[in-house]
């Protein structure tokens, strides 16, 4: 079986130099231009008129819109792939040419019933590529590259699908302190870090004061890393909207209105994208209802009734993700909202001493085997590979 890499482009480049020509058989492309040429020597050949050739063939994606890569791979039953590293580094979660997102036009099957939802996201279909995926992590052995940092554990929005809205949040309130925020920064400096890292996890991280002099203070430390922030944009005005784009690779702001209208904020940035419209490579409104069927959450989430998980199926965070919350604990990821699992503690150890100490990897273990191994795990219908 040989590697193909997906996308003669810039990051193919990279790709081809990281695993070496002897180990890449061809390019795949869909611009038919690019045919019977080559990068350093390596050909180039066009996915459409090759879709029987690399059957059998490991593929690796290396195109920023990977998602529209990977519905082709699988639309033509091609499973056996990965996401170039580098472009899971680089790439935003939205399109840099859209300002305003809506995910309820017509054809995008949202804001569904629960049981007409649980019918579309039964993870029967995803069960494959998950388990292949986390196998390719194991055998990598790799690092984590992504990282959420919590700075205060409160949120001033009323979602009915999140476990930590504010008229149902359990949690004892939590504030890091600056001394153990540093701590977590230089540790990553130290080993250059050049993942994902974000300045909340279950919160609204605009509640946190320090939160634009944090970001500043991450970005002197750690240049290479890709710095992002969701945010429901309440708290967000003109001032701290500026100085957080100087900082940050990519803003996201939820738009939550359940009639799909601009909050003020959401205006603001409108307004100032019709004079800077450069500003749209950094920031998306994403318009957002409140009250919506969303993924089980391990089980938090207040308005899920019912989960229906096939047995077997694996997840990719262990092996990727790393979430700390404001005292130094660290949960089992980004959808233990409630901090219900705890795999160490950053004001007491190092950050790599916990990723690969006895917690991460008896959870990993017991993951390979399915959900169901794991308590909070097996209520848990979040199916993602990155």
């Amino acid at each position: 079986m040989g590697n193909v890499l997906f996308g003669a482009g810039y990051f193919g480049a990279m790709a081809l130099e990281e695993y070496g020509r002897e180990k890449i058989d061809f390019f795949l492309d869909n611009n038919e231009y690019k045919e019977k040429q080559n990068v350093n020597g390596v050909p180039i050949r066009i996915f459409s008129k090759n879709i029987e050739h690399i059957r059998g063939k490991h593929i690796i994606v290396c195109v920023k819109a990977y998602p529209e890569i990977v519905n082709q791979l699988e639309r033509n039953g091609i499973t056996d792939y990965e996401i170039y590293h580098a472009v899971m580094m680089l790439s935003g979660y939205y399109s840099k040419d859209i300002l305003i997102e809506n995910p309820y036009e017509e054809g995008k099957e949202r804001d569904l019933a629960e049981a007409d939802w649980i019918r579309k996201n039964d993870g029967k279909l995803k069960k494959e590529f998950i388990n292949q995926k986390v196998l390719q992590y194991v055998k990598q052995n790799h690092l984590f590259h992504h990282i959420e940092i919590e700075t205060i554990n409160r949120c001033n929005g009323i979602c009915s699908f999140c476990p930590i809205n504010s008229l149902a949040d359990t949690r004892e309130k939590k504030i890091m302190s600056e001394a153990l925020f540093h701590k977590i920064i230089n540790e990553l400096a130290d080993i250059n870090y050049s993942g994902r890292i974000a300045l909340f996890s279950n919160n609204e991280p605009l509640l946190d004061d320090r939160i634009i002099e944090f970001h500043k203070y991450a970005r002197e430390k750690l240049p290479n890393a890709r710095m992002h922030l969701f945010t429901n944009g309440t708290l967000l005005n003109k001032e701290k909207f500026i100085a957080l784009t100087k900082i940050l690779d990519e803003l996201i702001i939820d738009n939550y209105q359940q009639d799909l209208k601009l909050i003020s904020a959401s205006r603001m940035v409108e307004e100032y994208a019709s004079e800077h419209p450069e500003i749209k490579e950094k920031v998306t409104i994403v318009l957002r209802k409140p009250n919506e069927i969303l993924t089980s959450r391990g089980g938090d989430a207040p308005n899920r009734t019912q989960v229906n998980i096939q047995k077997g199926i694996a997840c990719v965070h262990p092996f990727q993700q790393m979430v700390i919350r404001p005292d130094g604990k660290v949960s089992l990821c980004c959808n233990d909202p409630l901090g219900k699992c705890t795999l160490g503690d950053v004001s007491k150890s190092r950050l790599l001493d916990i990723w690969n100490g006895n917690e991460y990897m008896k959870v990993r273990r017991l993951i390979l085997g399915g959900r169901e191994n794991l308590e909070h795990c097996k209520k848990c219908d979040v199916f993602s590979l990155d």
